[in-house]
């Protein structure tokens, strides 16, 4: 889910409602926040922690809602989890601390000490967005120790073989889920993940997708993600700009009144601006194809 800001930069709950309903409606197994995607970095903490109670009032059960509860120590991961599960989350999201690299036993150790204060599922989120993340053997390690360490959100370079060896070794324990955008989506499908997590504002081309490739229709579900690359490589560049392009659909299909970023965020030269609106365009005729195929 995506962070939608008035004017003055404060938050719009009615937008959270309205697209938590457009990603149910359209097919979605489960829906997240506040994740990257929502800007959870220039949010306050009041903020995340209202952010997880509208997520899951206004989700209502109809799909599970996880919570992303990361944060700089474990101590306040653990406090804004418990609060999580408490508010009826039904999984939790959470990348390791990013200030200070910390080496692997101290990731094990955040990860253990998080599992053992809540019941519910934990997710790790291996957020490397530019190298291989962290070795598999730490998922198969929390998996051993603990009962509810169930998801592994990849979000790393040719996640592919990492993907396999953690479902293998931990023997299916660990669900593999791909994010950074689902660009490596047939990837995923390919190397046994479970599912992918994107944005909201294209979720019927993934979802058309995962129907067609479970179908046996692989080659067919192969030449509809490619249809999107083109969208997801341009937004991929930068964070920043993948949040906003995001947005950009989403308030082409009427789903958010605007594309606003929270400040400091980039800005964009005419020329970059007109891509934009190609690439929103054809996201938008994409989807909308997707869509109506799912009906039909």
């Amino acid at each position: 889910m995506a962070t939608c800001f008035r004017e003055d930069e404060s938050i719009d709950d009615d937008c959270l409602r309205r697209q938590i309903d457009f990603a149910i409606e359209a097919g979605v197994a489960a829906v997240c926040g506040p994740g990257f995607g929502a800007e959870f970095y220039k949010l306050s903490d009041q903020e995340r922690f209202h952010f997880v109670d509208v997520l899951v009032e206004h989700t209502g059960k109809r799909v599970p809602a996880i919570a992303a509860t990361s944060s700089g120590s474990t101590h306040s991961t653990i406090e804004f989890s418990r609060y999580a599960e408490k508010a009826g989350a039904d999984c939790l999201m959470v990348t390791a601390p990013r200030t200070a690299p910390l080496p692997a036993p101290e990731i094990v150790n955040y990860y253990s000490q998080l599992c053992a204060a809540v019941k519910i599922p934990v997710m790790l989120q291996d957020a490397d967005f530019t190298g291989a993340g962290l070795p598999a053997k730490i998922f198969v390690d929390l998996a051993q120790k603990h009962p509810n360490f169930r998801f592994a959100k990849l979000e790393v370079t040719l996640p592919g073989r990492k993907s396999a060896e953690i479902i293998e070794l931990s023997k299916g324990q660990v669900q593999i889920i791909y994010g950074l955008g689902g660009i490596a989506m047939i990837d995923g499908l390919n190397h046994g993940a479970s599912a992918m997590m994107p944005g909201t504002a294209c979720v019927e081309v993934y979802v058309r997708v995962y129907q067609l490739y479970h179908q046996g229709k692989k080659t067919e579900a192969e030449a509809l993600f490619q249809r999107l690359i083109p969208y997801l490589a341009f937004a991929n560049q930068h964070l920043e700009l993948a949040i906003h392009i995001e947005k950009r659909v989403m308030q082409k299909r009427g789903i958010l009144p605007n594309a606003r970023m929270r400040q400091p965020t980039i800005s964009y030269d005419s020329v970059y601006e007109e891509q934009i609106d190609r690439l929103v365009a054809n996201a938008v005729a994409l989807c909308e194809e997707c869509r109506a195929a799912g009906k039909s």
